[in-house]
């Protein structure tokens, strides 16, 4: 019992690391080439279960460890909403306008925490901080993909961040679907499965991102980015 608590701790650790390399480096990317590294979806979802973990996991455990890491990841999704919010207007659609982007963005956001308040209404508080945990690294999963294959290069995307997923995919695949946690009683068999899923689709964004062409910053390149992003990516939903 031990074993397994020792290796949980060191898995919430690499789980945790990664996302904060990830998110690091999504920030300096995306300041560096002035665009988005991560999906507004993707964005939402995981601030604002980072914020949710933390009042609700910390007033139980006060300054943890787990805590004390997602803690510091709500730093850097600030820096990273910064960049949503500072480059990714020049992408939204014409239809129905730029007037928009704000009141959209805004209402991920709301809809990200109401669905992760009403997983935890269901579940519980540990249960639904992790099913919701795994099940948004899948989405995350799918949309890094998307963001890629419609970019054509590498414009806001690195290495490192591709890495950084797989190693906090596998991370919480071998938390919750093979040690398992107290709070779920035992492994977990869909969380494993998602977590599996969301791996191989990590795996295949490295193998794209590493044919992808290398983005640089030449005017011309950039209005051509913008006309081909400007009905597509985070608004499709806008798309008549």
């Amino acid at each position: 019992m031990e074993s397994t608590q020792d290796y949980s701790t060191l898995l919430i650790l690499l789980g945790g690391l990664s996302g904060i390399a990830l998110y690091a480096e999504a920030a300096r990317v995306g300041l560096r080439d002035k665009g988005y590294a991560i999906p507004v979806w993707v964005i939402g979802l995981n601030f604002s279960w980072a914020v949710i973990h933390t009042l609700l996991v910390g007033k139980i455990e006060g300054a943890s460890l787990p805590v004390l890491i997602v803690a510091v990841r709500i730093a850097l999704d600030i820096v990273v909403l910064y960049t949503w919010f500072k480059f990714g207007g020049r992408h939204f659609p014409e239809n129905p306008g730029e007037g928009w982007f704000v009141p959209w963005s805004l209402l991920v956001i709301v809809v990200a925490f109401i669905l992760h308040s009403a997983v935890i209404m269901q579940f519980g508080i540990s249960p639904g901080l992790a099913y919701t945990a795994v099940m948004q690294n899948f989405v995350m999963s799918l949309l890094f993909i998307a963001m890629l294959t419609r970019r054509k290069r590498r414009k806001a995307q690195s290495m490192i961040i591709a890495v950084a997923k797989l190693s906090g995919s596998l991370a919480l695949t071998i938390l919750y679907g093979v040690l398992g946690a107290e709070t779920l009683d035992g492994p977990s068999n869909l969380l494993l499965v998602i977590g599996s899923l969301s791996c191989l689709f990590d795996l295949i964004y490295i193998a794209l991102l590493s044919q992808a062409k290398p983005y640089e910053k030449r005017e011309k390149e950039q209005a051509t980015i913008v006309q081909q992003n400007m009905t597509g990516g985070e608004f499709d939903a806008f798309r008549s």
